[in-house]
């Protein structure tokens, strides 16, 4: 049986990275979307408390179930665990999640919030705000990661925060 990949992030469904993501994980399992209908960067760990949240299936993409929810990344996370996922993914994240970032993202709220249901969890950031953003140099930190966190699993309590450099962009010495 083919493992069940949670894909979610900050930026919402329409956002490049979620795709890429996406497009990446169909290669290990069955995937799973479910991210916020609009942007939620900077929301870190939190949870929507005093609104109802709405959830929406959207058109499948390239075989993967779609889903927006009207509340942060971690609502999206929890909205999932009516069957637990093998793995959680998030980003691509347009920009870097390091240091003090960690802090606000929604990107690694999500990924902390898999950890925390004891689900291997995986954040993906590209140093790139770039709406057209090339997430290419990401391919294969994420497809070794995938595969190794699916084969091996991570330590209880551990989730990982990958941050790629935008070579796209590295000034020739």
């Amino acid at each position: 049986m083919k493992p069940l990949i949670l894909v979610t992030n900050d930026d919402s469904y329409h956002a490049n990275g979620v795709h890429e993501l996406i497009d990446r994980m169909l290669v290990f399992g069955d995937v799973v979307a479910i991210c916020p209908d609009e942007p939620r960067s900077g929301q870190s760990m939190a949870i929507t408390v005093n609104a109802p949240l709405h959830v929406r299936q959207m058109p499948d993409y390239n075989g993967a179930k779609i889903y927006t929810v009207s509340g942060t990344p971690v609502d999206c996370v929890k909205l999932a665990m009516h069957r637990t996922p093998d793995l959680v993914v998030a980003g691509i994240n347009h920009g870097s999640n390091a240091a003090v970032n960690v802090l606000y993202s929604g990107t690694m709220g999500a990924t902390m919030e898999g950890c925390a249901f004891g689900i291997p969890s995986i954040g993906f950031s590209l140093t790139d705000h770039a709406m057209d953003a090339n997430f290419m140099p990401c391919y294969k930190a994420i497809d070794i990661l995938t595969e190794a966190t699916l084969k091996h699993g991570l330590p209880e309590g551990v989730c990982l925060n990958v941050n790629v450099p935008n070579i796209d962009h590295v000034p020739e010495r």
